[in-house]
């Protein structure tokens, strides 16, 4: 059975893709530092870049929705060409010297499990999936079926979340 070292579930976040940007545009950067200037993390980013064009996939806390499509709006570049999808969450694997396979494995894995994916992205150290936030507790649950996990393995979940800079978290009441 093929091991992995550890697993983690993300909180609730919104998939944010940028679809069919002009390399020259400068639109990710700019998006980027909307991004940075309102001070949203991305937990996940992809770029890929094919015939000419970019298309950006990235994760922001689902808490800064509203905030997110307000500094779009203002934005009309931006905010045509850009597509926002509730209720996704962050599943990561991290592989315990394993090669590609592992890749192909928890892929398989999780499309015949009827898991819709809608993006991914891998490091050395980590193999990342976008799926549907509902869904995250069991697409961990088939993944650990069908992979062995390392006995001293880090929780699944975040036990609290740290924040930085002078902006409150929407809906923090503070």
């Amino acid at each position: 059975m093929t091991s992995i070292k550890g697993l983690k579930i993300s909180g609730e976040l919104g998939l944010v893709r940028l679809h069919a940007i002009s390399r020259s545009s400068g639109l990710l950067p700019a998006f980027c530092s909307i991004l940075a200037g309102s001070q949203i993390n991305i937990p996940f980013l992809s770029a890929e870049y094919q015939a000419g064009s970019i298309q950006a996939t990235c994760c922001v806390d689902a808490a800064h929705r509203d905030l997110l499509k307000r500094l779009l709006s203002s934005e009309p570049d931006l905010h045509k060409r850009t597509e926002y999808t509730s209720g996704v969450g962050l599943l990561t694997l991290y592989p315990h010297q394993s090669s590609l396979k592992l890749f192909g494995l928890s892929l398989r894995t999780l499309t015949k499990a009827g898991l819709r994916v809608f993006a991914m992205a891998s490091s050395i150290g980590a193999l990342t999936y976008v799926l549907d936030y509902a869904q995250l507790d069991n697409a961990a649950a088939v993944l650990l079926a069908r992979f062995e996990l390392a006995e001293n393995h880090a929780p699944f979940k975040a036990e609290y979340t740290v924040t930085q800079g002078t902006q409150r978290r929407p809906g923090s009441g503070e």
